[in-house]
Parts: structure tokens; C-alpha cells; sequence
């Protein structure tokens, strides 16, 4: 006969936290035992793993998330990238919501969950804050969060050294990109979206997007969108004809001005064809080379936990307020 304290611990609530130990500057490391203790504090039994591989965050939560009541990562956008595409590849109602604690260079999800930004804190959100769905990407096949994008400087998140990146933080991946200015060429590319919409042209760059910021700069702050909407933004610049032209859309991304040469609309679905082999990267890592991709819109697909400061601005719907205050 167990005692009763073997049953409270039978009953307590298992939360599986794994964390890229090699994220960022390694600041998790010296806050490792402050965030356990947030845990243990909303009454969790933690099972810690640390990730030693590419792709060994997906392998566990396919394998063992379904143990667990809740999910919490921490590492850069690629970490939290990989445990997305193991709650993608479970069945929906074996999908645990996920908290996440940034430790990378840039995170810009984090910033869509507005998250304080000190690891003790965020490891309160991750188990006491608001859980809200999520809309989930697809780009033939392979899940993303936040971004899929081709073109220039996409190829510099994943291309850039770490101890790089640790140095010099933001600014790392914009001196890889003007390293890499020369190299860029255009695509002419036929994109197609919802209600019909075709458009053929040159293309430096795109990004299906359902995010407030890429490379940790913010966009669409003055469009109203929300994260769990059922489509996504897209963003195509055209192929610039000189070095003015090439400025001007960079200041265009800075200023959130419009500008001709930059075309963007909203879709559930996009497809992209080009006559060459495209590099594309998904949340910042490497998405492989293709002629077609069609990306597509999951809906509500996952659940985070975001700091309550979302709601009273209005950013995103909860899960009860999409589902009639359930």
C-alpha cells in the first residue's frame, strides 16, 4: 500500500525541460538552478535534458512529451524551431502546451511572446503564464514558427560562426550579411496566394512570416495582426537596379515606410516556383534548396505560454477567447 506521499508524487504535475547548453553565451548555465526552482515552485517534477545534437530537441518531444503535462525549452529560435517540429509530428490531442526560455542571440519569437528577457522570469511565464494557440507553419513538409525566407541574407543565421554571434550579438549577422552584398543575385519567381493572387517578377528576397520581428528588428508595428489568425504575412522585395534603390529598402524595413519595390500581402497558403534551385531557411536554419515550395498555414496548431501583458494590448488571442470563453 503506497503511502501518501507516494501518491502526491505519483500525482504531481511532470514537466520536461530541455535546453541547448551551447545557446547564446551560455548565460542559462549560471541561472540553471533559479529557473529549476520556478519550476518546483508551480509544483512540477522536472526531467532536465540537455541537447548535445542537431535535431535531438524533436526526438524527444516525439518520443517522450506525451509522459509529460507540460514542455519547456530553452535555447535560440533554433531550439525552440526543433521542438516545434516534434509537437507537429504528434497527433493534435497529444500536442503538451510548451514554455520557452530564449537564450540565443536574437529570439525573435520571444518577443511575439513577450517574454521579460531574464531566465528566472521567463521560467515563471513558461509555467504560470497564459497559454495560447499558435498558428504553425509548413514549407513542403518541414515545420516553422515564425519565418520562411529565401534570398538575401537569409542564408547568414545559420552560416554565421556562434562565437560570432556570442561576440557581437545583432550586429553579427549584419556584417555577414554585407560581407556577403556582392554575391547576391535576383530570382525571377512566380509567387501565387489566396483569392488568386499571381505575381511574376525579380526577387532578391521574400519571408512568409508570422512574426512581430526577424533578426530581432521589429516589422508590421503598425499593422494589426495576430499570431493565431490562420494566415500569414508575406514580404517579397524586388530586384533593386542600383545601390539607392537597394538602400531605400533597407530603410523601408527600418522605417516601416512603403516602397514600391517591396510587395506584401496576407495568405493561408503560398506557393513559390522559380526556374532555379532556391535556398530557403526555416526560423533561421538551414530549409534546403528547391525549384517549388508550398508553404501553408496551420491554424492553432500549438500552444506557448506568453506573458500576460499580450492580452491587456490586444496582440493575440487566448485559446479561450477563440473558442467562446470554454
Amino acid at each position: 500500500m503506497k503511502s501518501k506521499k507516494e501518491e502526491e508524487y505519483m500525482e504531481q504535475k511532470k514537466l520536461l525541460f530541455i535546453y541547448n547548453p551551447t545557446a547564446g553565451k551560455g548565460i542559462l548555465k549560471q541561472k540553471l538552478s533559479d529557473v529549476i526552482e520556478e519550476f518546483m515552485k508551480a509544483e512540477y517534477e522536472v526531467t532536465i535534458y540537455a541537447t548535445k545534437r542537431e535535431h535531438e530537441a524533436t526526438e524527444l518531444v516525439f518520443e517522450l512529451s506525451e509522459n509529460y503535462d507540460r514542455i519547456v525549452c530553452s535555447g535560440g529560435d533554433g531550439t525552440l524551431h526543433e521542438v516545434t517540429e516534434g509537437l507537429m509530428q504528434l497527433p493534435e490531442e497529444k500536442r503538451r502546451p510548451c514554455g520557452y526560455i530564449p537564450a540565443g542571440t536574437v529570439n525573435d519569437f520571444a518577443n511575439a511572446l513577450a517574454l521579460p528577457g531574464k531566465p528566472e522570469e521567463d521560467a515563471k511565464v513558461a509555467v504560470s503564464g497564459k497559454i495560447n494557440s499558435y498558428d504553425i507553419g509548413s514549407m513542403n513538409g518541414s515545420y516553422f514558427n515564425y519565418i520562411a525566407a529565401f534570398g538575401a541574407f537569409t542564408s547568414v543565421s545559420y552560416e554565421t560562426p556562434q562565437s560570432f554571434k556570442n561576440a557581437m550579438g545583432r550586429a553579427a549577422y549584419f556584417i555577414e550579411g554585407l560581407i556577403k552584398l556582392p554575391s547576391i543575385h535576383p530570382y525571377h519567381l512566380i509567387i501565387r496566394g489566396d483569392k488568386g493572387i499571381e505575381i511574376e517578377d525579380d526577387f532578391i528576397f521574400g519571408m512568409v512570416t508570422n512574426a512581430r520581428s526577424v533578426g530581432g528588428f521589429p516589422i508590421f508595428r503598425k499593422t494589426k495582426m495576430e499570431l493565431n489568425d490562420g494566415v500569414f504575412e508575406g514580404v517579397f522585395v524586388k530586384n533593386p537596379k542600383n545601390p539607392i534603390e537597394l538602400q531605400s529598402v533597407v530603410n523601408a524595413f527600418l522605417t516601416e515606410s512603403s516602397n514600391d519595390q517591396i510587395i506584401a500581402f496576407r495568405s493561408s497558403k503560398f506557393e513559390i516556383l522559380c526556374d532555379d534551385e532556391v535556398s530557403y531557411t526555416l526560423d533561421g536554419e538551414d530549409g534546403g534548396n528547391f525549384k517549388k515550395v508550398v508553404i501553408k498555414n496551420h491554424k492553432a496548431a500549438v500552444y506557448y505560454a506568453n506573458a500576460d501583458k499580450m492580452q491587456k494590448k490586444g496582440r493575440i488571442k487566448s485559446m479561450e477567447d477563440r473558442n467562446g470563453n470554454r
